[in-house]
């Protein structure tokens, strides 16, 4: 398997409109190749870093301001719930993409990671009864893989010859490691399906929208990878998710959902805590949500990710405590 490493500062991200599963022919200029890419390799890397999902990635998991534990645009925030505020501030983002490509030629397989730093802010009250303010230095890495399949083989618009169909899950986390790590995600679908992951990186979903898929063309053997499609909901419809994590810490984790769009429209939930077991000095800790969550209530069309964020309460609680959390996340897209 041949492969090529690229690497994309964010600053770049803009260049060109999304492209994430549209007709290429609607959202491409065919006559011209995207700023410095001269083969298809490079158009590979350069598409799977400026796909829809990818592009979100930050965006999900940036607050831009000091909240509750659980807050967004509904409801009321229970003050029994938690006692402080606290904001992920998302202040550099660097991408690297690996592009394989499998047996064959016409599947290519682009490893995207990307790396955040920042600061973790924290309002609370101190030993003393005083509110204060509380600072962390944060850095993550996210990692996720996007299927791309050769449409052509064109010498003179090489840069469309392969189109993005499918992308894995998040998977991250605290650089270089952490204590904590989530081991499996269930989401209850709102039409009484089930998404069950134990592997982010290689549980795949469909862009159903492509047009391979649209024509009703029956999937390659190449694309079994694919479990299946990217969940598409109507805006508001519930659902209901499930997590189990392994956490070294003898403290109760706390685990949050964080999904949205665009300023007054995030959201981020809290899970409870349904069971707890020690295994060899790790504890196994289940979370659900306490209610169907109405998720997709930001009332935006398009492509997004809702992240599922496990932490270790000394990280929110203790003002020198190490930064500690594992992340795992789901495409889905509002139609």
């Amino acid at each position: 398997m041949k492969k090529a490493l690229f690497v994309v500062w964010g600053a770049l991200l803009v260049a060109l409109p999304l492209v994430t599963g549209c007709d290429q022919s609607a959202t491409e200029p065919e006559q011209v190749a995207p700023a410095g890419v001269s083969n298809e390799e490079e158009a590979i890397s350069y598409f799977a870093a400026n796909d829809d999902f990818v592009l979100n990635d930050e965006q999900t998991l940036d607050d831009q301001s000091v909240e509750p534990l659980d807050y967004g645009t509904f409801g009321k925030v229970g003050a029994e719930i938690t006692p402080i505020r606290f904001g992920r501030f998302v202040t550099g983002v660097t991408k690297t993409v690996e592009v394989t490509f499998e047996p064959g030629d016409t599947i290519a397989i682009a490893h995207v990671e990307k790396e955040m730093s920042g600061i973790l802010k924290i309002r609370g009250i101190n030993a003393d009864g005083d509110t204060a303010t509380y600072e962390k230095p944060f850095a993550d890495k996210i990692v996720r893989n996007i299927i791309f399949k050769r449409i052509a083989r064109e010498t003179r618009r090489y840069w469309l010859n392969w189109l993005p169909v499918a992308s894995s899950l998040i998977e991250g986390g605290t650089i270089p490691t952490s204590n904590i790590n989530i081991t499996e995600l269930t989401v209850y679908l709102p039409n009484g399906e089930t998404i069950v992951v134990t592997d982010p990186e290689t549980y795949f979903l469909r862009y159903r929208w492509v047009r391979m898929f649209q024509n009703g063309q029956p999937d390659a053997p190449q694309l079994e990878k694919m479990q299946r499609d990217v969940p598409e909901f109507n805006a508001g419809e519930p659902i209901k998710l499930q997590v189990r994590l392994e956490s070294g810490a003898a403290d109760a984790d706390i685990v949050v959902l964080r999904y949205g769009f665009g300023f007054g429209h995030r959201r981020r939930i809290r899970l409870e805590m349904v069971s707890e077991e020690l295994n060899g000095g790790l504890y196994t800790r289940t979370y659900q949500t306490s209610v169907i969550t109405p998720l997709f209530c930001h009332f935006h069309r398009g492509f997004f990710n809702m992240a599922v964020v496990g932490m270790t309460k000394e990280t929110l609680f203790d003002d020198v405590a190490p930064y500690a959390v594992s992340i795992w996340g789901v495409p889905y897209r509002v139609l």
